[in-house]
């Protein structure tokens, strides 16, 4: 059903959509286009706004819910508006959603090696307390007891992300993209490229979004390595001020707010304090490599989604499916 609201009904809409995948350079992306000055990128990256939109709602209801959507942009005069929530690449509906709405949008995804993202994903859930569960292998097998219900871990609040499976099913959810907008409206990008040959890959990114490719028009970019962040994992120093930053009480919350009321707080200040704790609570590091045995497990659990990745884009990706002993 075609939705009443339209992107007419506004002085702009997103065109450009980074929906994922997670952990496959999606942030360096970001990052380049937010800096390009042709283009508005959403603050922050991702807003998830299309998954949670109350679609059966009145129209009037709607377009109250893509207001406060439309506050975490200021486009002036840029020529493409873009956002970049990866979960729409796993809720087919957000997509449908987006299509009614835009015509004219444009996709951009990024593949990574299944087992490598893998490693990095599951890294960044610890990171990010949504997981407690430090063994991968072990997070693995709980997959069909969380899909259940059970074992979720306390702060998690979306278990579907738990769902390491169906997260690295690129070539289905891949597919499933092209299959509903179309291959001329989808710009796929293999993670590795953005490493081994930036500028090219950065050349045909910015084209497919339909603005200039001079890098030097781009501010703080370097020419020779567009992209400003590559795949950088990370862990905590300690965890009750992780739990502070990312998983506060409820009280906290109503303090703060209440604070930000009564002394007349920013925002924007409240935030660039979360930004600079969360920042000396870092510590930089690669995340834990699988057994060998698990790995092949791993390789041969994927071996059919690379194969379709393949087929999409014609391209050979025998080496992701090496298993430990033959690499």
């Amino acid at each position: 059903m075609t939705p009443e609201i339209q992107a007419s009904d506004f002085a702009f809409f997103p065109r450009v959509f980074l929906v994922g995948a997670p952990r496959c350079g999606t942030t360096s992306i970001s990052k380049l286009l937010a800096r390009h000055p042709e283009v508005c990128f959403s603050r922050p990256k991702e807003l998830n706004y299309f998954d949670r939109l109350p679609k059966d709602a009145p129209g009037r209801i709607q377009q109250d819910y893509l207001d406060r959507y439309f506050a975490h942009f200021d486009p002036a005069t840029h020529r493409v508006v873009a956002e970049g929530s990866v979960s729409y690449l796993y809720h087919p509906e957000a997509l449908a959603l987006i299509q009614a709405i835009q015509p004219e949008a444009r996709f951009i995804v990024t593949v990574r090696n299944p087992v490598e993202m893998l490693r990095s994903y599951h890294f960044r859930l610890l990171y990010l307390l949504e997981e407690d569960e430090e063994d991968f292998e072990t997070a693995w097998a709980l997959q069909k007891a969380r899909a259940r219900g059970e074992r979720i871990p306390k702060r998690c609040t979306d278990p579907h992300r738990l769902r390491y499976r169906d997260v690295a099913s690129l070539g289905t959810h891949v597919q499933q993209l092209l299959d509903l907008a179309g291959r001329e409206r989808c710009h796929i990008i293999v993670s590795e490229d953005i490493a081994s040959d930036p500028v090219a890959t950065c050349g045909r990114l910015l084209r497919f979004c339909g603005v200039s490719d001079d890098l030097t028009a781009i501010p703080t970019i370097r020419s020779e390595d567009p992209f400003p962040h590559k795949f950088k994992s990370r862990t905590y120093r300690w965890r009750w001020l992780q739990r502070l930053l990312y998983k506060p009480p409820t009280a906290i919350l109503g303090a703060v707010a209440r604070s930000e009321v009564r002394r007349g707080v920013r925002p924007t200040g409240i935030k660039q304090l979360h930004k600079k704790l969360a920042r000396f609570n870092w510590v930089m590091r690669q995340p834990p490599r699988f057994p060998p045995a698990f790995r092949d497990q791993l390789v041969r659990e994927f071996a059919d989604e690379v194969g379709k990745l393949e087929a999409i884009l014609d391209r050979d990706l025998s080496a992701w499916k090496r298993s430990h002993s033959s690499a």
